[in-house]
């Protein structure tokens, strides 16, 4: 078997025996899978998920400090594309019950023979194999309904269609949306080249979130998105669509986000704003146009035709594209009016970038290019278009920067978070980033760009650290220790102590560290 065509399975299970034995006795790779490694217990796996990201995990349901249920709900959030299968010794009904929400790929009870188990893992691999072919098989969706989505994303009416005229057309193509409701659009854009499944993929993946609709243009995939109930799992159904892309058609994959709207009629508008937001993401990731600006209503600017071409423009990468417009919508020097047209294009620039950048920051541009208050003094038309030009160049850059440092920003505050309430022991990558209001698979993958490694063993290093401090202070019972850095469990404080330095605390304390001999520090 090819090696594109192995998934990666991990194993965990509180008992080692049985544990080991299903590691080094399965063919895996006759079987269709990669075995990644194991963990005894619920948080070992956890924290094995968010490193490794493996396609099946293989758990037993009763373990220490986390449970198989529990942990199938954590590894969804982290990595939504994730199959989980339950092996377990407990036939009950609550258990069963507990799978099925769980949305479980398979339910295998102990004690199971290798023969019994080699037979399940080849029902599953041929499950996972069926979902991907499904998700990546062209169906014709059928209708005119994509040419009818077509239309209300890519024509910019000079005069919209009512909001009741929209729905109405929408309806008699079977997709129906009830207000109030919200609005989003998506532009993804791939590494290769866009093939029509990559369309009816998007749709099949997002279709149990929320109504969607999908076409190409332009080289990119646009996607109308429309909920009567909010988008609260946006970033799960983003990163479940993104791992999907990923491993079905091409690993570089941008998608842009616009923001909430509420009003189809401004589906045009949004998808102008997906298409910045991707082409800002550069060749792969999720760029929200909310990243930059809150997600509030439409302002009366946005509406106008002008200031959203601007706008748009500013926010985009293109210098060159900001150039030419400026150069169409500034008048020439000698017409009448052009004074007041320029201080109109001025004012509009200064609103666009409030949105996103501090007003300090804001006024040291307009300075910086010469346009402090008033703004006319002594200045003639031709120096005034200059200046504009100028500001408009530097507002685009500064944007960029702001775009960059987002990322940055939020890995800085997710940092902080540790280093302030390390000692939680509700602290954890799902509730970090909650707090944050982005999904923990998109926390999780930036971290390890920001800081290196992930979330969890960031957390631990940090627990572990101070009660290294603790410990080695002398005058703090371990107990006391365990409960400062994050762990009602003494005995599970231990075991993670020693799985990182090596001794235990109490040999720690005593003078036996490996820490006194010169040697490193373990990772757990």
């Amino acid at each position: 078997m090819k090696e594109r065509e192995l998934y990666t399975v991990l194993v965990a299970d509180d008992e080692e025996e049985l544990c080991q034995a299903v590691c080094r006795l399965t063919d895996w790779e006759g079987l269709g899978f990669r075995l990644l490694g194991s963990a005894g217990n619920g948080l070992d796996a956890l924290q094995l998920v968010e490193q490794l990201q493996p396609d099946l995990l293989l758990t037993d349901i009763h373990m220490p400090f986390i449970s198989g249920t529990s942990l199938a709900r954590q590894v969804r959030e982290l990595q939504p594309l994730i199959q989980v299968a339950f092996l377990t010794g407990y036939d009950d009904f609550e258990y069963a019950q507990a799978a099925i929400e769980s949305e479980v790929i398979a339910y295998l009870l102990k004690p199971i023979s290798m023969e019994k188990l080699a037979q399940a893992l080849r029902e599953i691999h041929a499950k996972m194999e069926a979902k991907f072919h499904y998700l990546s098989s062209d169906t014709d969706r059928g209708g005119s309904l994509p040419l009818t989505v077509a239309s209300l994303l890519l024509d910019g009416f000079a005069d919209p269609p009512e909001e009741a005229a929209i729905l109405s057309a929408l309806a008699e193509q079977g997709f129906v949306a009830t207000p109030p409701y919200q609005v989003v659009v998506l532009a993804t854009h791939m590494g290769g080249s866009i093939v029509p499944a990559v369309a009816g993929t998007i749709d099949k993946v997002l279709q149990k979130y929320c109504s969607c609709c999908s076409v190409v243009s332009g080289g990119r995939v646009l996607t109308l998105l429309v909920s009567e109930t909010g988008f609260s799992r946006l970033g799960t159904a983003l990163d479940e669509l993104l791992q999907v892309l990923r491993r079905l058609f091409h690993p570089d994959c941008a998608i842009g986000v616009s923001r909430i709207f509420n009003r189809l009629s401004l589906c045009h508008s949004a998808c102008g704003e997906a298409v910045d937001a991707q082409r800002a993401s550069g060749e792969s990731g999720i760029r929200r146009m909310g990243d930059l600006r809150s997600e509030q209503e439409v302002s009366a600017a946005e509406v106008t035709d002008s200031a959203a071409q601007l706008e748009k423009l500013l926010y985009g990468a293109d210098r060159y594209e900001l150039e030419r417009y400026l150069a169409q919508v500034l008048p020439p020097a000698g017409d009448s009016g052009d004074q007041l047209s320029l201080l109109q294009v001025l004012t509009t620039v200064r609103n666009i970038l409030l949105h996103a950048l501090p007003s300090g920051e804001i006024s040291r541009l307009f300075q910086r290019c010469g346009l402090s208050d008033p703004l006319t003094a002594g200045i003639d038309a031709q120096e005034l278009k200059r200046r504009i030009r100028e500001v408009c160049m530097a507002g685009q850059s500064a944007l960029a920067e702001r775009r960059q440092g987002g990322v940055g920003e939020l890995c800085g505050r997710a940092m902080r978070m540790i280093e302030q309430n390390y000692m939680d022991e509700g602290l954890s990558l799902l509730s970090v980033s909650e707090q944050l209001h982005v999904s923990p698979n998109y926390l999780s993958a930036n971290m390890k760009k920001y800081a290196g490694d992930t979330f969890i063993n960031l957390l631990i290093k940090k627990r572990m650290e101070a009660a290294l401090s603790l410990i080695s202070a002398g005058n703090v019972k371990i107990a006391e220790a365990a409960r400062r850095c994050g762990y009602s469990d003494q005995h599970y404080f231990s075991f993670c102590f020693k799985k990182y330095y090596g001794v235990s605390p109490l040999k720690m304390r005593r003078g036996g560290g490996k820490e006194d001999q010169g040697g490193e520090p373990q990772k757990p």
